[in-house]
């Protein structure tokens, strides 16, 4: 539902810009309101050269991501949680995309720098049903961050907070795919 409002304003916002542009030819206008929407969205700004269908394909692309990000997420934790036989394979994939999908976010938004958090090495001793759960919790902390549900205030330490879970995503997803490359065998 979120991204389906974020994408709503993303819109309204772009349609508004580009309806003052061709009314009056008012650049100034249009460039601040990109500047703005760039701002509100915390990603990297797009050069002023680019044009409006680039920066919707740049806008889509994040919410895709995002909402793929939660999806594998949850198929990943219904493997692990599921009775029988857990599908290593399927896990090293979901999680590899999850990976991918992670570092295209953070590529594309503009968050300051994950701070280095301290490593559990309870982390090492867990088995990967254990470690999917914690990779969870991780996950379900970025998506629910308060900086992408109120996109009008941006409060610096819940983008630090966004910033460095967006990292440990990424860190832990690539050693999750191992561990379950290495069961599936």
């Amino acid at each position: 539902m979120f991204s389906k409002i974020l994408f709503v304003l993303i819109v309204a916002l772009l349609t508004s810009a580009e309806e003052l542009a061709q009314a009056g030819g008012r650049g100034v206008v249009v460039e601040t309101n990109r500047k703005e929407l760039d701002t509100i969205l915390m990603r990297k700004p797009i050069p002023a050269s680019e044009d409006s269908s680039a920066r919707r394909a740049r806008q889509q692309q994040i919410n895709e991501d995002f909402k793929s990000l939660q999806a594998l997420n949850n198929k990943v934790m219904t493997a692990v949680t599921a009775q029988g036989n857990i599908d290593y394979k399927s896990i090293a994939a979901w999680v590899g995309e999850i990976k991918s999908k992670a570092s295209r976010i953070k590529s594309n938004l503009v968050l300051p720098e994950a701070s280095k958090d301290k490593q559990d090495q309870a982390n090492k001793e867990m088995d990967l049903k254990e470690q999917c759960l914690a990779f969870d919790k991780v996950v379900e902390s970025f998506v629910t961050n308060p900086i992408f549900q109120n996109t009008n205030v941006v409060e610096v330490e819940m983008a630090k907070k966004a910033s460095s879970d967006l990292a440990r995503i990424i860190e832990e997803s690539g050693k999750l795919k191992k561990e379950a490359t290495r069961l599936a065998k």
